[in-house]
Formats: C-alpha cells, sequence, structure tokens
C-alpha cells in the first residue's frame, strides 16, 4: 500500500467515526485537569492509557506523589525509524471550569476548555495511530507517544522523562494545535522567567518617610531598565507579567518583585540580554535598595528549524498536497515541548492537531472539518518515517520501559 493510499484511507476512516471523535472530546474536556490539579490529571492519564491499551499498545503510567501522572504508549513496526508522538494533558483552567463551559459545537466550531490546547489534538493522534493499525501498516521501528502533564508551567518534573524517551528516535511530532490559518509550526522561540527582587528599608510613610527605602520606587527604575531591551536583537521580547510588593498604604515598603518573561530566537541573545541586565542594574535610583536577578528553573531553549526538520516539513506538505490541500510553516512567539526535542538534536515539527485557537479563554477552539485531514497528515509523517536521510538500520535496544 503506497502512501498516498494510506493517507487516503485514515481521512476515511476519521471522517467516518467524526460524531465519536466529538463524544469521546466531550468526555476529555469535561475533566478538569489544570496543571496542579494531580485528581484531574490522573483521570486524564487514565483515560488515555485506557484509550492506548484498547488500541493494543503497550503502555507505561509514570506515576508521581504530587503531580499529575504521565503515560506513554508504544506499537512495535517493521521498519528503521522511531517516532515520537508529544503531547499534553494539562489545560491553564481552575476547577470548575469544565462543568461550567462544557464542550459545545456550533456548526463546524467546537469550543471548551482544552479542545484545541490540547485534548482535541492528542485524541486526534490516537485516531491517526488506530487508523494505521486498522490498515496494519507499521512501516516504523517504534512508534512512541508520550502524554505528560505539565506543560503549561515552568515547574517540570517531565523534561527528563521526554529526553529519555526520544533516545533513538529519528524524529519527533509534536501535537500542538495548527495555527489559525492552517500553518504548522517549524520553530519556536526559547522563553525564560526570572524573578527581579528589590530590598529596601519599612518606615511610617507619614512621620518619618525619609528613613525608609522604598521597594517599590526601586524595582519601577530596574523594571524599565531591563524592559528597554525589548526588541534591543531580532526576536527578544521582554514582558514584566507579574509583580508584587509592599504591605500597607501608611509604609514605605521594604520589599517587591516583578517576574519578567523573556522570549528569544537564539541562544546567544538571551545570555547577550542576561549580561546587559547585570550591567543596567549597577544604575540604582534609591540608595541602600539590594536588587537581585533570579532566572527561574527549567527555561526553554529554541526549537530551532534544521535543515533535517526542513526535510519534515517538505514532508508533511508532499502529504499535504495527496490530501488537496497546501500548508506553511512558521517561527512563533509561544513555547512548547518541541523545544525539549530540538534541543536534543531531534528533527522536529509542531503545530501537528488540527486547526485551533484562542488558546487559554473561553472562546478556545477547534475546527471541525480540519479534523480528518490533519489526522491523516499526522498519520502520513508517521508512516514516512524511514523516507528521513538520517535514518539508519536500528541497531541499538529497545526501550527498557515496565509495560503494563
Amino acid at each position: 500500500m503506497d502512501v498516498h493510499t494510506v493517507v487516503r484511507e485514515v481521512e476515511a476512516y476519521t471522517q467516518q467515526r467524526l460524531p465519536q471523535y466529538l463524544e469521546e472530546l466531550r468526555e476529555l474536556c469535561a475533566i478538569d485537569s489544570g496543571s496542579y490539579d494531580k485528581a484531574g490529571l490522573d483521570r486524564m492519564a487514565f483515560a488515555i492509557e485506557a484509550r492506548m491499551r484498547g488500541m493494543g499498545m503497550e503502555t507505561a503510567l509514570f506515576e508521581h506523589e504530587k503531580c499529575g501522572n504521565d503515560v506513554l504508549g508504544i506499537v512495535r513496526g517493521y521498519g528503521r525509524g522511531n517516532v515520537l508522538l508529544l503531547g499534553h494533558m494539562d489545560t491553564v483552567y481552575p476547577v470548575g471550569t469544565a462543568e461550567a463551559r462544557p464542550l459545545s459545537i456550533e456548526g463546524n466550531v467546537v469550543k471548551g476548555p482544552g479542545v484545541s490546547d490540547m485534548k482535541g489534538c492528542v485524541l486526534a493522534a490516537l485516531y491517526a495511530v488506530e487508523a494505521l493499525l486498522a490498515l496494519d501498516y507499521r512501516s516504523f521501528g517504534e512508534l512512541r507517544f508520550l502524554c505528560v502533564s505539565d506543560e503549561e508551567i515552568l515547574q517540570r518534573h517531565s523534561a527528563e522523562l521526554i529526553r529519555e524517551i526520544c533516545q533513538d528516535c529519528q524524529q519527533a511530532l509534536v501535537l500542538e494545535a495548527a495555527r489559525s490559518n492552517g500553518a504548522i509550526v517549524s520553530a519556536r522561540k526559547g522563553n525564560a522567567g526570572y524573578i527581579l527582587a528589590a530590598r529596601g528599608r519599612s518606615a511610617h510613610a507619614g512621620v518619618e518617610p525619609e528613613k525608609g527605602r522604598n521597594a517599590i520606587l526601586e524595582l519601577a527604575h530596574q523594571t524599565l531598565q531591563l524592559q528597554s531591551l525589548h526588541g534591543w536583537r531580532e526576536g527578544i521580547t521582554i514582558n514584566p507579567g507579574r509583580i508584587q510588593g509592599g504591605t500597607a498604604l501608611n509604609v514605605v515598603p521594604d520589599y517587591a518583585e516583578v517576574q519578567l518573561d523573556m522570549r528569544f530566537i537564539r541562544a546567544e541573545d538571551r545570555i547577550a540580554t542576561e549580561q546587559r541586565w547585570q550591567e543596567m542594574l549597577c544604575h540604582h535610583k534609591i540608595p541602600d535598595v539590594e536588587i537581585t536577578l533570579t532566572k527561574l528553573p527549567d527555561s526553554r531553549e529554541p526549537m530551532v528549524c534544521t535543515p533535517q526538520s526542513r526535510q519534515l516539513v517538505q514532508r508533511a506538505q508532499d502529504i499535504a498536497q495527496m490530501l488537496d490541500f497546501s500548508i506553511d510553516h512558521v517561527l512563533t512567539g509561544g513555547s512548547s515541548d518541541a523545544s525539549y526535542t530540538s534541543s536534543a538534536g531531534l528533527p522536529t515539527l509542531d503545530g501537528l492537531g488540527p486547526i485551533g485557537g484562542l488558546d487559554h479563554s473561553p472562546a478556545e477552539y477547534l475546527l471541525a472539518d480540519s479534523v480528518a485531514p490533519r489526522t491523516a497528515l499526522l498519520a502520513g509523517l508517521i508512516a514516512t518515517v524511514d523516507e528521513l536521510d538520517s535514518v539508519a538500520p536500528r541497531e541499538q535496544a529497545q526501550m527498557q520501559i515496565a509495560y503494563r
């Protein structure tokens, strides 16, 4: 069976089952699964693992005491190339959102919490794998499908797991939704977070303000200095996103802090910006206020469009042509777990879910008519992994995972 026939068959398979897909999506969106909601995330992991096992995949559940569990499914094939599908189960919404805003369908538009970011995309990938297995088309060496529970936050437990699972793979296909114009993602900016803190001296604001050292004033000065580097190099954006300080209206504040977000195209630009920041911090407005800048853990390096990733783009465009549509590829400022696979040297494509948008908002949506063709596109990329120039005969042992 040639690839053209395979992707057409997968598209027809998914289209015929679109009502079933939407009902499954309704059930997944009915589960609150914010990044810190362990109970909800564990329900999601259980549901996805059960779905994988029902398809005949080997599964492993990575359990955590306080964080949500992660789940891995594996299918073994008869080809050479190993493929990683990478998705996440967590959303940004608080407990109660699923009940308050259940999934709704208005014509072609499907709305609900996490419908595109990324429950609908994980579900579409399950259909892609299911359709390939129904066709008995296993041209890959090993297909690994990893769903993590902490993508939306900086405090990551899954970063090392992602790096471990992507070893000995030839490509990573990341399941964020396609852009609203249908484009896939071939590059992403890196991102890093920082805490800028000011420690001054408290005093009575009415009786003896001169004895105080106002931490808020100094923090405001320093924040403006640091933010002035926004755009000083191509792709550099700096956003002061959260600020707090002081204790009462009539007290000169002795402490204040701001959290800063930096996005960058090249790692060297981040390093240069940090160096400039350190020079700026020497220029004070309020004497005797101590300033510290702390980099938060788990920053993500850029997802780079390497020549090998560009080859993946071309293959995706060829497969899209087989399905009678065209796709472009873009650089985006948003981060995803594609940064981890790209940093590990793995050719990576992202935005391979159905078309959706307005993530992290009540208007988050997915386009129903994009589900079947985008599922077929993903299946085509899985099915043609052996066409990558970097694929070599598998000599390494299969992953040692305690499967269930």
